[in-house]
């Protein structure tokens, strides 16, 4: 009977380490699986593809001062499409089309180019387009150095904004870069930008105030 006993005992040891075995087996496999899923999407967050913005189905923005539009953002998954317009974090690159959180857009003065951009697990999506109507004042830039700038002797350039007073409004305006591939803004100084690659691109200054908003743009071109 002990000898029975003992080998009851030892049975159940033996299941015990291999149900403990294949626990840990079963643990260090969900492990790898979580792992190569952080490495391929984010460790499984539900990343978009791809984002496609519109207005109406249109993938070109027309926006009538001092009327607002609505926009949409779409998602695209590997499991098919997703509208985002109410998820998604929304920015205009002018002062002069304000967006809201759920992608409605407010025409306050004219403006030539301007690009509403939604953004979602770290990817973005956009459309750009123009405003029509409202009042505000053209605003002419310049800049130091002139152009053509080389990229060979120029690092940073200041651009200036003056409205039609010739008063200097470089501080109080929003500043784009129409590629930021070969152009990017200071966040820190107005004005202030930093040349990246040879091409030629559009920078555009934008003040919105009371309801109206002052715009202007210039092409640009670096060499090397």
């Amino acid at each position: 009977m002990q000898v029975a006993a003992f080998s009851v005992h030892l049975t159940k040891v033996s299941i015990m380490r291999n149900f403990g075995r294949k626990s840990w087996m079963i643990g260090l496999a969900t492990f790898a699986v979580l792992a190569l899923g952080a490495g391929c999407r984010g460790f499984f967050v539900n990343q978009p593809n791809s984002i496609s913005v519109t207005q109406g189905g249109s993938s070109t923005l027309a926006v009538t001062a001092p009327n607002s539009v609505q926009l949409t953002a779409t998602a695209t998954f590997n499991s098919g499409t997703k509208d985002i317009t109410k998820s998604a974090s929304w920015q205009s690159s002018s002062a002069c089309a304000t967006v809201s959180s759920t992608g409605l857009v407010k025409g306050l003065g004219p403006v030539s180019d301007v690009t509403i951009t939604a953004s979602s697990g770290g990817v973005n999506g956009s459309i750009t387009g123009s405003v029509t109507g409202g009042s505000g004042q053209t605003l002419t830039i310049s800049s130091s150095p002139q152009q053509p700038f080389s990229l060979s002797t120029n690092t940073t350039v200041q651009f200036t904004a003056t409205d039609s007073s010739s008063n200097n409004v470089t501080n109080s305006a929003t500043w784009t870069s129409g590629d930021n591939s070969l152009l990017t803004f200071s966040t820190a100084s107005p004005g202030v930008a930093t040349l990246l690659n040879i091409g030629s691109t559009t920078v555009s200054a934008s003040i919105a105030s009371s309801g109206t908003c002052s715009s202007g743009s210039e092409s640009i071109s670096i060499n090397q």
